[in-house]
C-alpha cells in the first residue's frame, strides 16, 4: 500500500483529522467495514478494512508473500487513501452487542501482536542462518551493521584491550559519566565489565545447534552475538569518552530554533534525567543494554550543545540506505506544516510536566523532518523527504572476534540454523500465505469475524459457525465468490449484515472539484479537469503511469478516453525500450502497468484515478 506505512512513520505526529462521520464513545456498539475504491497502485482492485473508533485494522501483501495484519490511525489512514492515492472511502456502520465488540477489538490486538511477534522471530531467524555460514573457528565473524554506533564511528573492530582512537578530544559528557558510573559502582566497574563480556564473546556457542526450534523467548546464537558486540562498542566508546562524529546531529540557528530560558531548563532536566537513566542501564541485566546506552550518550551531546548555543540540536535520524518518502514536495506547504509541528512538539518543552523520552523523541523527529526540509530548499537534490528511523540508529559497520567453535559444532549450528529458518518459514507460510482470490484484504477479515463471533461464550450451545455469525452480525458471509472482490464485498456487508447507516467520504480531486464549482462554470471545471495536460489540480509524477484522461467522470465516454489512456501507456512503453539501459526497465514497467490500468477503461470500467503524493494533512494545534 503506497505510502500509508510511510506516512504513519513520518508524520503521525500532532495532528488527528476528524471523520465526516465521528466515531461513537468508546462504550458504542458498532463498528464500520470499510471499503476504499480502485486505484492504479498498490492494492488496486480496491482495498477492506475494519474500524473500530479512530482505529483501523487491515490486512496488506507483504514480502515474502505473506498477508499480515495492519494498526493504523483512522486519520492517517484516511488521508493516504482518500488525498494521497484519491480513492474514495466508503463505510457500512454495524451494530453488534457489547461483547462482540470487545471480542473482535481483543482478537485484533492479539493478532496484530502475534504475528509482529512471529515476523520478528523470522527476521531473527534469518540473520541466524546468515551468521551460521561464515562464524567458525577457521573465519572471522562477518561485519555486521551496529545501531547507534555510527553516532561515534564508522567502523569498529574489538580488540581483547579497549584501544579506540580518540583524536578528536575526550567529550565532557563521557568523562562525567564514566565518573559517576565510578562513583556508583566502583573505580574499576567498567573495566571489570568490559572484560567479563570479552571472556563471554570468547567462549560463546549455541546452546542447542540442533535444536528444531526455537523456545518462546528464546535468542538467537546471532542476536548473543551482535547483543555482545554491540555491549562491549558502547563500552569501549564509554571508556574512551569519544565525542560524537560531526556529522551525528542537526542544528541550525535560525529563529524557530532558538530556545527560550524556560525551553532551555526543559532540556536541562531532562539531560540529567537521562545521565541518571544511563548509570543504571550501566547495572542492567537485558541483553542489548548497548543500545540504548549508545543513544544515550549521543542525546547527551545533543542535549549540552542546545543548551551552549540556545539552539534546538538534534540527533540526526536519517536512513541513509532507505527510499525517500515522498518525491517533488511542495516545498512551501511541506516547510509551513513542519514548522508547525515543530512548534506544537516544542510547547512540551513549557509543559508543567517533566520532559520524557517520548516527548523528546517527537521533538527529535519533528526536527529531523523540518531541516530535511530546509536542506531541499538549497539542495535541489534533495528535494525528496528521507525517510526517518523509529528511534535513532545511525549504524556502524562492526568486525568481530573469531568465535572458535569445533568444526562439528560449526556444522551442526548451520545445518540447524538452516533448518530452524525453512521450518519457521513453512510454519508462516500455512498460516498467513497470500493469495490473490483465495486469501486477501477480504477474506480475511471474514475469517476473522466469523472465528471471532463462533468463540463468544453466547454461541457455546451452538456448534454451528453459521448461526454464531447470524445470531452476532446478522448473517454469514465467508470466500465464496464474489466476496473476494472489495466492492462486491461491501455491498454483500451492507445487504446481510446489521447495518444501520453507509457513508462515503469523497476522494482529494472530486473535492477539490466541487469546490471549484462553486467559484467558475460547471462546463469549464469539467474540461479542464478532464485530462492531466490541462488539470490545475493534477500534475503527473512518476508513481503514476503516463495517461491522457480521467474516466472515473462519465461513463459513456470511457471506451474512448480509454483509448487514448492505452496510447499513452504504448508509449511511454516505447520510450521504456529506449532508456532502459539508464533506469533498468522502469518506464517500461510503468507502461505495461498503464496498460493493465487502461484496458477496463475500454469495456466502461475504471481503475486509475491519479494520486497526489505530495499532499500534506491539515494541521490540527494539540491534537495527538
Amino acid at each position: 500500500m503506497f505510502g500509508l506505512r510511510r506516512f504513519t512513520l513520518c508524520w503521525r505526529l500532532a495532528w488527528c483529522v476528524p471523520g465526516a462521520v465521528a466515531a461513537g464513545p468508546a462504550s458504542a456498539q458498532t463498528f464500520d467495514f470499510l471499503y476504499i475504491e480502485a486505484n492504479e497502485g498498490n492494492a488496486s482492485g480496491g482495498h477492506a478494512a475494519l474500524r473500530f473508533g479512530e482505529q483501523v485494522y487491515h490486512f496488506q501483501h507483504v514480502e515474502p508473500g505473506l498477508i499480515r495484519l495492519y494498526r493504523d490511525d483512522f486519520a492517517a489512514f484516511r488521508f493516504a487513501y482518500t488525498d494521497q492515492q484519491n480513492r474514495s472511502l466508503r463505510g457500512q456502520r454495524i451494530e453488534v452487542a457489547a461483547e462482540v465488540y470487545q471480542a473482535l477489538q481483543e482478537v485484533c490486538k492479539r493478532r496484530l501482536a502475534q504475528q509482529n511477534r512471529e515476523l520478528n522471530q523470522l527476521r531473527d531467524l534469518q540473520e541466524d542462518f546468515e551468521l551460521s555460514l561464515s562464524l567458525n573457528a577457521a573465519e572471522p565473524a562477518p561485519p555486521l551493521q551496529l545501531r547507534a554506533l555510527g553516532y561515534f564511528l564508522d567502523n569498529y573492530r574489538l580488540t581483547p584491550l579497549p584501544t579506540l582512537a580518540n583524536d578528536r578530544g575526550d567529550s565532557p559528557e563521557l568523562a562525567e559519566l564514566r565518573d559517576m558510573a565510578a562513583q556508583h559502582y566502583g573505580p574499576e566497574f567498567l573495566a571489570q565489565k568490559r572484560q567479563a563480556l570479552w571472556q563471554e564473546l570468547q567462549t560463546l556457542s549455541p546452546s542447542d545447534p540442533n535444536g528444531s526450534a526455537l523456545r518462546p523467548g528464546q535468542l538467537t546464537f546471532a542476536q548473543h552475538y551482535k547483543n555482545r558486540l554491540l555491549n562491549l562498542a558502547a563500552l569501549d566508546v564509554l571508556l574512551a569518552a569519544l565525542p560524537p562524529r560531526s556529522d551525528a546531529w542537526l542544528t541550525a540557528t535560525d529563529a524557530l530554533f532558538r530556545l527560550s530560558a524556560a525551553q532551555r531548563n526543559a532540556l536541562r532536566q531532562y539531560r540529567d534525567a537521562t545521565r541518571a537513566d544511563l548509570i543504571r542501564l550501566l547495572h542492567s541485566q537485558r541483553p542489548d543494554w548497548g543500545y540504548p546506552l549508545l543513544v544515550g550518550m549521543a542525546r547527551l551531546h545533543a542535549l549540552q550543545q542546545s543548551l551552549t548555543s540556545g539552539h534546538l540540536t538534534v540527533l540526526d535520524r536519517r536512513s541513509a540506505d532507505a527510499d525517500p518518502y515522498a518525491p517533488a514536495v511542495d516545498l512551501p506547504a511541506a516547510l509551513k506544516y513542519s514548522r508547525q509541528l515543530l512548534n506544537a512538539a516544542n510547547a512540551q518543552l513549557a509543559a508543567l510536566e517533566p520532559l520524557d523520552e517520548r516527548g523528546y523523541a517527537v521533538i527529535e523527529h519533528s526536527a529531523n523532518a523540518l531541516f530535511a526540509l530546509l536542506r531541499a530548499e538549497t539542495e535541489p537534490d534533495a528535494a525528496a523527504l528521507p525517510r526517518f528511523s523509529n528511534t535513532p540508529d545511525k549504524a556502524a559497520v562492526g568486525d568481530g572476534p573469531r568465535v572458535p567453535l569445533p568444526a562439528a559444532i560449526s556444522a551442526a549450528y548451520r545445518a540447524g540454523a538452516a533448518k530452524r529458518l525453512a521450518d519457521y518459514r513453512q510454519q508462516l507460510f500455512e498460516r498467513y500465505a497470500y493469495h490473490l482470490w483465495q486469501r486477501n484484504c477480504v477474506t480475511e477479515i471474514f475469517q476473522l469475524l466469523n472465528a471471532t463471533v463462533a468463540a463468544l461464550p453466547a454461541a457455546a450451545t451452538s456448534a454451528d459457525p453459521i448461526q454464531s455469525a447470524e445470531h452476532a452480525l446478522g448473517a454469514y458471509l465467508d470466500s465464496a465468490f464474489p466476496n473476494p472482490i472489495p466492492f462486491a464485498a461491501f455491498d454483500r456487508v451492507g445487504q446481510a449484515y446489521r447495518s444501520i447507516a453507509s457513508y462515503r467520504l469523497p476522494a482529494y480531486r472530486e473535492r477539490q472539484i466541487r469546490a471549484r464549482y462553486r467559484t467558475q462554470p460547471d462546463w469549464w471545471v469539467d474540461l479542464q479537469e478532464s485530462n492531466s495536460l490541462s488539470s490545475s489540480l493534477y500534475r503527473w509524477h512518476d508513481q503514476d503511469a503516463a495517461f491522457v484522461f480521467f474516466t472515473q467522470d462519465a461513463v459513456w465516454p470511457r471506451p474512448l478516453q480509454g483509448g487514448f489512456n492505452l496510447a499513452a501507456a504504448a508509449l511511454e512503453t516505447g520510450y521504456g525500450l529506449l532508456s532502459w539501459p539508464w533506469d533498468q526497465g522502469f518506464h517500461i514497467l510503468k507502461g505495461l502497468k498503464g496498460g493493465a490500468v487502461s484496458l477496463p477503461e475500454l469495456v466502461f470500467f475504471n481503475i486509475r484515478k491519479g494520486s497526489f503524493p505530495q499532499l500534506l494533512p491539515d494541521f490540527k494545534p494539540g491534537a495527538g
